[in-house]
């Protein structure tokens, strides 16, 4: 199978915008956040389909198995456990317990069909946590005025709270929780770990547009009762009590046809 990247977007990008010192102290923010979430998310299998090559956050998970999916515009950039495309999972209905997107919708061609295969998969009452960037922030009027550049991350394809919350009603998911994250970058206010201490204290205020955006939705399936989380009122710390979506499912099927 011939896995094509977009044109406007070319390997050697990817490689130097992942390394900028702005992406890094974006995806430690990132991490600490989706930390929070995969410790309190357990069940047999978490997909991880984002920007980060190293998502470490993935070790504390309390589910038994994580991989990491590749899609076409992360060939030879991030490893990746299989390689596939935005509208054809390799993996069976119902499979996977939660599902990560980080930056993926950004990045994708096909935002959309990559949020219906995600929630095929998805298990009754599983999990699809989305991080994105925020088109109507500080970095999106940036990226605005930068509309003719080649360059990552203004040639990204930002999907809105509200256009991405219309495409999970749709599928029958549920918005459980939105998080406005970081509000400072990439700008930077003295050091570096002081830009980061900034954005860690902003996190989760709405009333300052944040410039990303994590995003909980849950599976609905009529005639389950869902399962409620206990949520906690700190930022930092874990956002709740450990949840389980329903898990009696057959193992996933990894193989795809190349």
């Amino acid at each position: 199978m011939a896995y094509k990247i977009p044109q406007n977007i070319k390997p050697e990008h990817y490689s130097k915008w992942l390394n900028d010192a702005s992406t890094q102290r974006l995806l430690a923010l990132e991490a600490s956040w989706l930390k929070s979430w995969v410790k309190q998310l357990y069940g047999c299998h978490l997909a991880y389909v984002g920007i980060d090559s190293t998502p470490r956050f993935l070790n504390y998970s309390r589910t038994l198995h994580q991989f990491r999916l590749g899609l076409p515009w992360s060939l030879n950039i991030a490893e990746c456990d299989a390689r596939i495309n935005e509208d054809a999972w390799p993996l069976a209905d119902q499979s996977v317990d939660v599902v990560i997107l980080q930056h993926a919708l950004d990045m994708s061609p096909k935002p959309q069909q990559l949020i219906k295969e995600a929630s095929r998969c998805l298990v009754p009452n599983g999990y699809l946590i989305v991080v994105g960037f925020n088109p109507y922030s500080f970095w999106g009027g940036w990226r605005w005025l930068r509309t003719f550049s080649s360059k990552l991350p203004w040639i990204t394809r930002p999907v809105s709270v509200k256009r991405l919350s219309d495409w999970l009603s749709l599928i029958d998911m549920k918005v459980e929780q939105v998080f406005d994250c970081a509000h400072l970058w990439p700008l930077k206010v003295g050091s570096e770990d002081l830009a980061r201490r900034i954005d860690r204290v902003l996190a989760g205020t709405a009333w300052l547009p944040a410039n990303a955006y994590l995003m909980v939705a849950r599976k609905t399936v009529a005639g389950l009762t869902p399962i409620r989380m206990h949520r906690r009122h700190s930022i930092t710390e874990s956002f709740g009590m450990p949840i389980a979506a329903s898990s009696m499912h057959e193992p996933i099927d990894m193989s795809t046809n190349e």
